[in-house]
Formats: C-alpha cells, structure tokens, sequence
C-alpha cells in the first residue's frame, strides 16, 4: 500500500461533532453516568465532570486539580445566577446559548466569572449590536467591571458621541459618580454648548440631591466656564438654590481654565459621498446620481444632484484641495472641481488627466496626484492596467507626468502619509490580486516597494494619521494599521458589518466607513461604521438613505 492511499483512509465525518454532543445531552437528560450537581440561588444541575473540565478553564481548575471541590459531588457556584449558570451549563451540552436584552447582564457576568470565552465573547457582541444612547452608559459601567478594556472604551465613546441623547435618559441619572467624572471631562464630548454640561451635571445630581449635593462643587471644575455666557450664569447664580451654595468655586473657576476641563480641539468637518452604486426594487444595478452630506454622526443632513457630465462617468474618484472637491476619471478625459459651499463645478486643467477609472487620488504638498487605474484602447476597446502618475499644478491649472508606478494596479488604497505617497494592493490583472505596497517620494520623484501587506487586497481604504495608515474594506476583517516609520502592520479591531466595496474617510480622529457590499446576500448595505483612531474602536451610526458602493467619500473641513 502506497502513502496516498495511507493518507486517503484518513477523513473527517462533519457530522460527527454534533452526534457526540447529542450523545452527551442524552446521557444528562436520562440521569446517566451524572457525577456532580452544580447548585445557585437553591436550583441543582446535575452534570459531568468530564464535560465541565473539557468545556471551561474554571471547571478543568477546579475539578483536575488539588481543590476540595474535585471530591465533592455537589458544588455551590456563589456570584452567579441560576438562570445563567442553567443557560452555561446547556451550552456545554449542546452549543447553542439564547441572548436577550433580559438576561444579558447576569448572563455575562456569569460568562466572565466561569471563564467561558465563547460565551463572554458572544455577550460582548450582543451589547455592541444593541449599542444606543439608552444603553451605552450602563454598557460602559458593565464592561469596565468585567475588565472588558475594549467594549467599555466603545461604549464611552459612543456616550461621548451622543451626549444630546445620553443625558436625557434613566442610564444617566443612575451613572456613578466616578463614571460622571470621565465622562463631563472626556475631550470628545460632543456638547453643542457648555450650558449642555452644566444642565447635565444639576439634573443628575438633583436626581439624589441629598446623597449628591456634596459632589457639586467637585463636578463644577469639570466645566469649561470660559465657554458659558456670563447673562446665563449669573441667572443660575441667583436663581439656582443648589448653584448658589457654590457660587464661590464659580467664581474662581471663571477667572480661568480648570485643569480638570475638556481641551477644545474639536475638528470641524463634515462628509460628502459622490456617486456610487445601488439597487432598486427590481434588484437592477443602477448609478446613483446624488452627492450626499453626512454630518459625524452619519445623519444624511443634505443631498445635491450629482453634476450630470460626472454622474454619467463610472468609477470616478475625488479628493479634496483646500475646500473644493476634485474629481477626474471616467469616460472622458477631464477634470473638474466641486465647490460645495457654491454648489458649483468648473473644469480643471484642460487637457485633464488621462482617460482612466478605478484609480487613486491624493493630495500631496499641495498638489493634485492621479495614479494607476484602468483605461481601454479606443481601437480595440480592450482593458488594460496603467502605470502613469500625473499631477495637477494648481498655480499653472495644467497637468503634468510624474514618475510611473513600479506595477501597474487598479482598485488599490492611496493615501499621503509623512509627505509621501502610498499605493495598497490592488488588481494587477482581471483576475490577481496584488499583496505589493508601493511608496513615492516627491524628494526623490521616484516609487520604491515597501514592506507588502499581509494578504492580497483589492478596493482596500486608506486613511492617514499621523505616521500611520490605518486601512479598512476590501478582504480586511480588521482594521489593519501601516507603521510607515517602523514599516510594519498591527491589527486593531475586527469590522461590525462587511464593508468590501466601500469608501472610507478621516475626520478629525474617526475613520468613517460608508456603504459596501454583503458577496454573501449579493446586496450593496447602507451601513456606516465609524473607527476612532484614538480609542480603536469601532461603532455603528445612522445608515445611509441608500445602499451604496463603488463611490466616493471625502470630508470637507469648516473654515
């Protein structure tokens, strides 16, 4: 016998797994071979050691080693519910585990203690699902006290977020005290005005005003009175009894910044998304013609009708030039630029850019840089890669050659990093994917490869902070971060919802992810995710008014 027919014997039956667990939970519901009885809150489990031990770290301790509990056949499992304990002990026999908003807290808690990973982690999901203004303060209190670093500092920023909505609700009013304190002084707070604060932290305290009078003053330097009317505080001074009876630390406190307070390094911006592809009632793939304005919290505020010579162009892209918008390929070989305060366009440049599509665009010591992508040959209309780089000179509104690309690519990332230029994967065929990183230096006008990425992308994003570039969409599962000093990748968070074929953009410190396509239904989604890259996490907001991929998203700064 020959070894491939060795190794032809040996094959894995994919129902094997689920029969084995039937058989066990058999066993338990017959009352056989049972040889310990976990008891909470007066209810008995009866289960087996053996499956405990193979199930959780927790019981595998305590039943494998030394303790006393490894003699005992009935144990008392303190600090969790029975309910829950029930529920973990049915997982253990079976895989399966139900969720609600009812028994999610006790249910994780349980999870926590116990040690049962794929329980905590699917509690952990839940709460992130059903993350909103009514639940994301006591989402962050629950997490921090299951040491769970990651969800609490996603719950605290979504707080911070919506802090018009979160201060309305029951979980605010019920937010300890040390929990109040870090979140009035969190720099991200997203308060439209300093009153907000200030009526925020007297309506929670007038919640218990007894037990929480005497955290007032302590709570008042957290305020930034630099940035309340004078008229308004003067009227809460003398109005306000519980206002009053701290009028002195107000007093001192407005003659300057308090160390507790927030910084004021807001940035101001908002998003636009330009084209794009959806799907309408008939599942028909159709352009959509609309420039649509997002604010930071993915609220669509606004929507233009596309300028109809860009809108009839596939596979544009855009990038921003101070406060305008410049947008080439497509069809014809022009530029233009969008001014969305005039909600005007211009040409840009003529003759433009090469006729091109699925390229990259970026904006690099003030000039306009188009690369790569994919144009046709007008006699044989047949597709080919491009290599060519062109910049636009804005002083001279011409357009010129730079150094081509070392491989030709399309549907890549771009993005200027540390006065340079960087090109992320990408097609280099119809059919290959590319894994290449290539990096263009303006000093030298020349591309250089640099460390590759991980696995071959296509349509990745890229956005730049800093001396990193953190990328997301395209086969990511992770929000992937480019160390271009220590020319190194770092994985940081896992996505929420597909995002291939989406558009991604930076503002302020948050990456917003717009739109995609779900390959698993075959439908585009209109979800927004937003990563923070001070936080790394990642959230949900509003959804798009339409699903939509294949467009372009950039972000405009308030001058």
């Amino acid at each position: 016998m020959d070894d491939s027919s060795l190794r032809l014997a040996y094959w894995g039956d994919p129902h094997y797994p689920r029969q084995f667990l039937n058989g066990l939970e058999g066993l338990r519901s017959e009352g056989l071979m049972l040889d310990v009885t976990l008891c909470a809150e007066g209810r008995e489990i009866p289960c087996h050691r053996l499956v405990l031990s193979a199930y959780a770290d927790y019981f595998h301790a305590m039943f494998c080693g030394v303790h006393s509990e490894s003699k005992k056949d009935r144990i008392e499992i303190l600090g969790v519910s029975a309910e829950a304990l029930q529920q973990l002990v049915d997982y253990a026999y079976t895989s399966r585990i139900t969720i609600t908003t009812d028994n999610i807290q006790p249910l994780y808690e349980a999870a926590n203690m116990l040690q049962i990973w794929p329980v905590e982690s699917h509690c952990e999901r839940f709460l992130i699902d059903h993350m909103s203004p009514q639940t994301c303060l006591g989402i962050w209190v629950l997490a921090d006290k299951m040491l769970c670093t990651y969800l609490a500092e996603m719950a605290r920023s979504y707080a911070a977020k919506y802090f018009e909505e979160v201060r309305k609700t029951e979980e605010f009013l019920e937010l300890p005290m040390d929990f109040l304190k870090k979140y009035i002084s969190d720099d991200d707070l997203n308060a439209m005005k300093e009153e907000e604060v200030i009526e925020a932290v007297m309506l929670w305290a007038r919640h218990d005003l007894k037990e929480r009078q005497k955290h007032l003053k302590e709570l008042l330097e957290y305020v930034r009175f630099s940035h309340l009317d004078s008229e308004y505080l003067k009227n809460i001074i003398e109005t306000d009894k519980e206002f009053a009876e701290a009028s002195g630390i107000i007093k001192e406190l407005m003659k300057g910044q308090s160390k507790k307070a927030r910084s004021c390094q807001t940035f101001q911006g908002e998003i636009l998304l330009l084209g794009g592809t959806s799907t309408d009632d008939d599942d028909e793939v159709k352009a959509q013609g609309n420039i649509y304005r997002l604010d930071t919290f993915g609220n669509c505020v606004d929507t233009t009708p596309l300028y109809i010579l860009v809108q009839n162009s596939r596979w544009f892209a855009a990038c921003v030039l101070g406060s305008d918008v410049i947008v080439t390929g497509g069809l014809r070989s022009l530029a233009w630029r969008y001014s969305p305060s005039l909600n005007t366009w211009t040409l840009l440049g003529l003759p433009g850019p090469a006729r091109r599509g699925l390229h990259g665009m970026a904006v690099l010591q003030g000039q306009v840089y188009v690369v790569g992508g994919m144009s046709y040959n007008q006699d044989s209309l047949e597709l080919f890669l491009m290599e060519s780089t062109e910049v636009y000179d804005e002083t001279a509104d011409s357009w010129n050659e730079a150094a081509p690309l070392k491989q030709a690519v399309s549907n890549f990332g771009i993005a200027n990093c540390v006065e340079k230029l960087y090109v992320f994967g990408g097609k280099i065929s119809v059919d290959n994917l590319t894994n290449l990183v290539q990096c263009y230096d303006p000093a030298r006008e020349e591309w250089t490869f640099v460390s590759p990425l991980p696995t071959p992308q296509n349509c990745v994003n890229a956005c730049a902070v800093n001396s990193c570039i953190f990328l997301v969409g395209g086969q990511l599962n992770c929000v992937l971060c480019y160390n271009t000093e220590y020319d190194e990748y770092t994985e940081v968070t896992e996505l929420l919802v597909p995002w291939d074929l989406s558009s991604a953009t930076l503002c302020g410190h948050e990456i917003f992810i717009t739109g995609g396509y779900n390959h698993a239904t075959n439908t585009p989604v209109s979800t927004v995710q937003c990563f923070d890259v001070n936080s790394g996490t990642i959230m949900r907001l509003q959804d798009l008014p339409v699903p939509l991929w294949g467009h372009s998203v950039v972000t405009i700064p308030k001058l």
